[in-house]
């Protein structure tokens, strides 16, 4: 009756708030339950139905007011007609209204899904588009738009998505990774940066995509992905091999297996060891980071991988890089969305310190440092991504700077080289063959003076 009077006198929703000190949507319960029980659809019908029952007295009608004792009454009851008693409410049917019924849906639907979520990683696995792009819809071959510090490099001698690219004795390894067709191939190309040129190198005993890659002590070394041999197969097969390659020997060999089976890890390498991160495993994400520290000849190690810590969330396709004695861990996909996070890794104490968050969540991208920066590149999200983005590790901010290709560019290779970051393959509307160059950095030698 409180919300009846002064809605009859006019008064708005925020004003009956005000007025009985109430939350507006408060008042708005009050005046769905008022018209429910009247019968009546609008602010007008309440009041005159209020009015017209003598339920509510509006300001101007001839009612007189109460008088105060009963002498007084007595005095003044024969000139004033005693009202009627009021009328009660008619019987209204027990049928929930429309907008109850939304409610208990929408109750049941979060039950379920709180009764459900703890069986979600084992029920749930990525989208088959993790492991390829395969599906996805083409565009076209992007256009490049250089810009200032970009420069056109010799392309790879066939498109391919998904590679990895590392750098090693003055020459640039893109091994494996997903051509047009779908399948994965074995090839590596080695581009030779004395000479700007591409060269045919010795293949993957293997055909991997979504495989992780990283030098150390003057070889390389492959970790896990994905074989596909025709676009017609349904799931990649995810691989835990792990080879070696010899460039003196210009041969491949096969080391201890990994932990697991897993596509989209990441490997990253100090002076002592290798660490291989998360991944996915073709049914539950992993976040286990694991040492490998290889012997002089890793084919016949009987030393296994140790367990010396966690990512912050089982992930895989996200970017990593080892510098200043932390690894650093941008961006991903934990199996139902892409992340923004970044984090740093201490391998001397083990411990995780959070950085800020990436301005876009991105998955598929690659993370190098220059020795100044750390840059996030590529990568594709919940819609397309047209810039990459740069770390200042002084002052802990993340900036973005445009990239020259008007569409998202992911699952491509990138290595840093003298102040220059090499990005090769990939993916943007359609299979890459691209190879450009970004100048990061800029080093200049500066005279020496002295007094002689």
């Amino acid at each position: 009756m409180e919300v009846a009077r002064l809605l009859a006198t006019g008064a708005t929703n925020a004003e009956i708030a005000r007025s009985l000190v109430i939350s507006p949507h408060t008042v708005k319960v009050h005046l769905r339950n008022i018209f429910e029980k009247l019968q009546v659809n609008s602010r007008t019908e309440a009041s005159m139905m209020l009015v017209q029952h003598n339920w509510l007295a509006l300001p101007g009608l001839d009612t007189p007011p109460p008088l105060p004792t009963e002498e007084k009454a007595a005095e003044a009851a024969p000139a004033v007609d005693e009202p009627p008693d009021p009328e009660p409410l008619a019987h209204l049917a027990m049928q929930p209204a429309r907008w109850q019924l939304y409610y208990l849906a929408g109750a049941l639907i979060m039950l379920l899904a709180a009764l459900l979520t703890p069986y979600l990683p084992i029920w749930s696995s990525p989208s088959s588009d993790l492991l390829s792009d395969r599906g996805r819809t083409v565009l076209g071959q992007p256009f490049a738009r250089l810009q200032a510090r970009w420069e056109p490099r010799i392309p790879l001698s066939s498109a391919r998505s998904r590679l990895m690219v590392v750098y090693l004795q003055d020459q640039l390894y893109a091994i494996g990774g997903e051509t047009a067709s779908g399948s994965t191939v074995a090839a590596v190309e080695t581009y030779d940066l004395t000479v700007n040129e591409w060269r045919t190198g010795r293949p993957l005993p293997a055909a991997l995509s979504n495989l992780a890659a990283v030098p150390f002590n003057e070889r390389i070394y492959v970790a896990g992905g994905t074989s596909k041999s025709n676009a017609d197969e349904q799931q990649p097969t995810v691989s835990d091999q792990f080879f070696v390659y010899d460039p003196e020997a210009e041969a491949w060999q096969e080391a201890i297996r990994l932990p697991n089976p897993l596509a989209g890890a990441a490997l990253v390498a100090d002076e002592g060891a290798l660490y291989l991160l998360g991944g996915w495993d073709g049914r539950l994400m992993h976040d286990e980071i694991w040492r490998f520290i290889p012997p002089d000849d890793v084919a016949k190690t009987t030393a296994g991988w140790a367990l010396i810590g966690r990512l912050h969330t089982p992930m895989a396709f996200f970017g990593a890089v080892l510098a200043n004695g932390e690894i650093f861990t941008v961006g991903g996909h934990d199996g139902q969305h892409e992340l923004n996070t970044a984090a740093a890794y201490s391998l001397a104490t083990n411990e995780w310190r959070d950085l800020p968050a990436l301005t876009t969540p991105r998955s598929g991208l690659r993370l190098v440092y220059d020795g100044l920066a750390l840059f996030a590149l590529g990568g594709g999200g919940p819609y397309a991504i047209d810039t990459h983005e740069r770390f200042d590790l002084v002052n802990n901010l993340w900036t973005n700077f445009p990239s020259p290709l008007l569409g998202e560019w992911r699952n491509l290779g990138a290595v840093v080289y003298d102040g220059r970051i090499h990005l090769i393959g990939g993916w943007s509307g359609d299979y890459l063959d691209i190879h450009l160059q970004y100048q990061s950095t800029f080093r200049s030698l500066l005279p020496v003076i002295t007094n002689d």
